[in-house]
């Protein structure tokens, strides 16, 4: 995964050819006004390479120009020499001669302007980063970062450090290449990957929020939830756990072990009974013996499924006479797992009543749980405003919050 970055090739031809082909029409332009003329000796060599670029023979263009380099003996007959090497060395696509020349003229023309400076820098970033020379193709493209602020710059740099494996370093530059516009998919899967190898939890868990929000998918709602895992308590998991379930996005046997193990111990039998089987159907949980840990998981669910769906009535009829709005809230829980939706949230809501609530030992949990029943009851408005009561709990926030995130794909 860590090494799936760009690569630096590509036709660099029609770039550099319209670069250095501008560069020697400007140069020709200033010449002009200024009257300047080659030295008889560099003209000698200069024209008839001209003449053999026009009929496609580079390497006569080449050697006739660097002789031309050879003789001159003004400014002027340097700087075009070199032009006409490097627009020859672009054409014959020699990308090493065009690098080695253009920085010849970096230096030879003090006076060239910024945008032609910062074009050069470019194209050297560009073409040491293709040919593998990355002490130099860093250093032009910090030149060509300074000159422009281009994003690709920064884009650029941050590539050839994630080559070499420099995270570090990689990190500051993705996100000056992200500045002032969204991110893109994959720029915000390659922060993820250096957040992580640097140990930059915070940043790693607000990048893949990000990734959750814009791209909902399994790989980053299971990395979020393993990040979240550390320092979240069980019930914020366990609602975590059912979102992932509700985009099926849980594939793995300890995904939804874990989920089960999470409701059983809320409370939800007939909940983990029904994820347990998902995953058997889905040949991801494996019976191996009676004994085993899954084995005695799965009859716990359906033993205890079982007494909860002939007690649950009189229980409902218990928690409706009384004033303990926990009794209430186990019951709508338990209606929820067995897909009675309009039960489950009539108890649930009855539990937060005014006289009811102040028993209720979770009031985040249970406005997480009226928010599931809200959306599978189709109550998309009902559900958010459950959802945003969740969130006042520091404990739900950020599950919560995810759900949010996710209810343009959930429920109604």
């Amino acid at each position: 995964m860590v090494k799936r970055f760009k690569s630096f090739k590509g036709p660099l031809v029609a770039a550099l050819c319209s670069l250095v082909g501008v560069g020697f029409l400007a140069s020709s332009a200033v010449a002009a006004d200024k009257k300047e003329t080659l030295t008889e000796a560099v003209a000698k060599q200069l024209k008839p390479s001209q003449d053999a670029i026009q009929k496609g023979d580079f390497d006569t263009a080449l050697t006739l120009a660097k002789a031309g380099l050879a003789v001159s003996v003004k400014p002027y007959d340097t700087e075009t020499s070199l032009r006409m090497i490097t627009y020859a060395a672009a054409k014959k696509q020699d990308y090493a001669t065009y690098a080695e020349y253009t920085e010849q003229l970096l230096v030879a023309v003090p006076t060239m302007s910024d945008d032609e400076k910062a074009r050069d820098y470019k194209a050297l970033a560009q073409i040491n980063a293709q040919n593998k020379v990355y002490d130099k193709a860093l250093a032009w493209a910090a030149k060509w970062a300074e000159a422009t602020k281009a994003s690709d710059a920064y884009a650029l740099s941050s590539q050839i450090y994630l080559i070499q494996g420099d995270y570090a370093n990689a990190a500051p530059l993705i996100e000056k290449s992200m500045e002032g516009r969204d991110p893109t998919e994959q720029e915000l899967r390659q922060l993820n990957v250096v957040y992580y190898k640097i140990g930059d939890k915070a940043k790693r868990q607000a990048t893949l929020e990000t990734l959750v929000a814009k791209f909902l998918k399994r790989e980053y709602m299971i990395d979020l939830m393993a990040v979240y895992e550390g320092d979240s308590e069980p019930r914020a998991m366990l609602s975590l756990y059912r979102l992932a379930y509700e985009h099926e996005f849980l594939t793995k046997e300890s995904e939804f072990v874990n989920y089960a193990d999470g409701a059983l111990d809320a409370g939800a039998p007939a909940e983990a009974l029904s994820v347990l089987e998902t995953g058997i159907k889905k040949d991801a949980v494996k019976l191996v013996a009676p004994t085993d840990r899954n084995s005695k998981m799965l009859a716990q669910a359906k033993q205890q499924t079982a007494e909860d769906k002939k007690l649950l009535p009189q229980l409902d009829k218990e928690a409706r006479a009384g004033k303990n709005g926990e009794a209430d809230v186990k019951v709508g829980l338990a209606y929820l797992g067995f897909g009675q939706y309009d039960q489950a949230i009539e108890a649930i809501e009855r539990g937060l009543s005014a006289d009811r609530i102040g028993r209720v030992k979770r009031v985040d949990d249970a406005q997480m749980t009226l928010g599931i029943a809200y959306l599978k009851a189709g109550k998309t408005d009902k559900a958010v405003a459950a959802f945003e009561a969740a969130k006042a709990d520091p404990r739900m926030k950020r599950t919560a919050n995810l759900w949010l995130i996710a209810l343009p794909k959930t429920g109604g």
